[in-house]
């Protein structure tokens, strides 16, 4: 097979997440291993990085092997890539809200970043599955958006919105932030706009499907500046960020010393960071028992 401009494409996406899947695994490493499941979205863009490799890798080996399975496994990562992408921008501003929530308290509760959570990543299933039953029609006619992934791509469209709404609410209260958390919060607003041209590409060639937005043999100078540019922006502000940001220091429990067997504290402890002592009224009780004593000895 010939080489086409779809391979010269390839081998871009091939050169530029190759070193930063390598560079996500350091981010992984410096934040990730401190105790706080805050740091998950140095995992989804490590996974994220894997999942683009993986795609410009069979759009290589289409020069060599063209068939039909190679074309629809590169179609399905290429959407499974955006809800990761995007699971990587929510879980950046999962902590700005953590360091925010302390002082200056929200209308947003930390489990709506779970719950949002819950949709994005039933899209990345959904449309794998719609991808594959694609793909088994394509040896028997055209390229068909299955119904699966128009509805994986709809939830994808749903967190992006809810995920622009909590950006708002957070950043309604912006001048409260401590300088790093406010330099974290503009990342993932500068991310947003990228985001969301990635997002409307994917949009069209899901539901539309025709002329260039094609899911199948698209134009590919509109794939390069709605698809892969604005991702690789992104990505580029986010490992820049990820080593700007200071690592969180480690959780350490305290352990329990000298206490008793049934679990009560002896002496001063330390539980749960609260240091417990004698109070005032149990030292006055002792003061008067050790009076008493000593009037009966006399």
């Amino acid at each position: 097979m010939k080489f086409t401009k779809l391979n010269i494409l390839s081998i871009i996406e091939l050169s530029f997440y190759a070193p930063t899947t390598v560079l996500s695994l350091f981010l992984c490493i410096r934040h990730c291993c401190r105790g706080q499941r805050s740091q998950i979205a140095w995992i989804f863009l490590y996974l994220y990085c894997h999942i683009r490799v993986a795609e410009a890798a069979l759009g290589l080996a289409t020069i060599t092997s063209p068939s039909v399975a190679v074309y629809g496994t590169s179609i399905l990562f290429s959407l499974i890539g955006v809800p990761t992408l995007f699971l990587t921008t929510l879980g950046l501003l999962n902590r700005v809200y953590i360091a925010h929530e302390k002082k200056y308290p929200t209308n947003i509760k930390a489990g709506y970043f779970w719950l949002l959570q819950i949709p994005l990543e039933a899209a990345i299933g959904i449309c794998a599955r719609g991808a594959s039953n694609s793909t088994t029609e394509l040896s028997n006619g055209p390229y068909r958006v299955q119904i699966l992934t128009k509805v994986g791509v709809a939830l994808c469209t749903f967190g992006f919105l809810v995920m622009v709404i909590f950006t708002c609410c957070i950043g309604r209260r912006q001048s409260h932030l401590e300088p790093n958390k406010w330099r974290l919060l503009h990342t993932v607003i500068r991310s947003i706009p990228f985001l969301f041209i990635r997002l409307m590409y994917t949009i069209l060639t899901t539901f539309m499907d025709r002329n260039v937005f094609r899911t199948y043999e698209g134009n590919v100078l509109v794939i390069g500046l709605m698809a892969v540019l604005p991702e690789m922006i992104v990505v580029v502000v986010y490992v820049v960020e990820g080593f700007m940001m200071p690592r969180l220091e480690k959780d350490k429990r305290k352990k329990r010393k000298g206490g008793r067997k049934s679990g009560w504290p002896s002496g001063p402890e330390l539980l749960d960071d609260v240091s417990i002592t004698k109070t005032d009224s149990e030292l006055g009780w002792k003061d008067a028992d050790d009076g008493s004593s000593r009037i009966s000895r006399i």
